[in-house]
């Protein structure tokens, strides 16, 4: 495989495991939860040939709001899709599965991001869904590079110096964000 065809297809990976996830509440996603890690029995086992991926976390941020006169409830939340996310049976460890738990916990740490961005944002009636719609492409976009520079620099957990830099940083950053992990975010709109 070229350089170019393995970049087009970690790229396809990422942005598959990135897509925003809308079918939540009928019990088949997992949520992410500092006290309910993934297992592998949150991945669909296959047999991949002539690569060198173990395993695929199809992760994303769930976004609804419910609108009054002068207010508006942001729910956000990162959950993680079991149906399309796969192991290679061949490939199963307890390293593989710690790095895609971090998979998930940079979607959590983006998800914590955009409550904390809208939280601080100025929103009226007339440009709330521009506006929060701009800050949600604005983190997918950051969480999907982060993503793939997660993978790059551990070389999929290969590099275990570089992985335990990066579940430092990652630690590090939900820390700094552990404000904004409830589900539900309060905004007041401006009337104009």
């Amino acid at each position: 495989m070229t350089n170019t065809s393995k970049a087009l297809f970690s790229a396809l990976l990422i942005i598959s495991s990135l897509a925003l996830l809308s079918a939540a509440g009928d019990g088949k996603f997992k949520l992410w939860d500092t006290n309910n890690k993934l297992t592998w029995d949150d991945y669909r086992d296959t047999v991949l040939v002539n690569s060198r991926r173990g395993a695929l976390t199809s992760s994303g941020m769930h976004m609804s709001y419910k609108m009054s006169d002068d207010e508006v409830i942001v729910e956000a939340y990162s959950q993680m899709d079991p149906t399309k996310s796969w192991a290679d049976s061949a490939k199963k460890s307890d390293r593989l599965l710690s790095h895609e738990q971090y998979h998930f916990n940079i979607t959590e740490y983006w998800c914590r991001k955009f409550k904390k961005d809208i939280s601080s944002a100025h929103f009226s009636m007339k440009n709330f869904k521009e506006k929060i719609a701009d800050i949600q492409k604005g983190n997918a976009a950051e969480s999907k590079e982060m993503q793939t520079l997660y993978d790059t620099e551990t070389k999929h957990s290969i590099a275990k110096e570089e992985q335990k830099k990066w579940e430092a940083k990652i630690d590090d950053l939900l820390k700094k964000t552990e404000a904004f992990s409830d589900k539900s975010v309060s905004l007041t709109l401006k009337v104009n």
